[in-house]
């Protein structure tokens, strides 16, 4: 063999070589986005008397199982990020096309910071235990408190009914007055 036909060899070699790596590499990635894909088809923010919650599910859109899920929401107002809070799911094991329920309630302290939107973050595992996660966009916050209310925070902290300015409203005004 010739320097030359050595030479030409060794290039087709390196070429197909090559090829095959990126091809490998972009076939594989492909495969990922398919495998791990979790959505939020629905939530909602609630808030109904001093309960505040948000309710929603997670879509496993992907091709793979994921185990060990968790979600957690960031809250927000105009001072930045004022806490978070985990939720809990009906199941932790979501298989591919299933759905799992998901209930996230506010500790006090991040409502009393009168939140005005949040974002979730979802964690989960593949069947080998390795790690994922992803951010996902919330929602706004709508100050439905009603008008009455608004300077009710200053007195916040007794839970014991409101004293003297909130003793009227703990009869039957606010179960319909909203009209929520």
């Amino acid at each position: 063999m010739s320097i030359n036909e050595i030479f030409g060899l060794s290039f087709v070699m390196i070429t197909i070589l090559v090829l095959g790596i990126n091809l490998h590499s972009d076939a594989f990635s492909q495969e990922n986005k398919k495998k791990y894909d979790m959505v939020l088809p629905s939530q909602n923010y609630n808030s109904i008397g001093f309960a505040n919650e948000i309710v929603g599910e997670i879509l496993n859109n992907g091709t793979d199982t994921a185990k060990s899920v968790e979600i957690s929401a960031v809250f927000y107002n105009d001072s930045g990020i004022i806490g978070s809070e985990k939720g809990r799911l009906d199941h932790t094991t979501i298989n591919s096309g299933d759905r799992s329920v998901f209930t996230i309630q506010p500790e006090v302290e991040i409502i009393n910071n009168n939140p005005e939107s949040y974002e979730f973050t979802i964690k989960w595992k593949d069947v080998n235990s390795i790690d994922y996660f992803a951010s996902l966009t919330g929602g706004e916050i709508a100050d439905d408190s009603g008008g009455d209310d608004s300077g009710g925070d200053d007195s916040g902290g007794d839970d014991s009914g409101g004293d003297d300015s909130g003793g009227d409203d703990s009869g039957g005004d606010d179960s319909g007055g909203d009209g929520n």
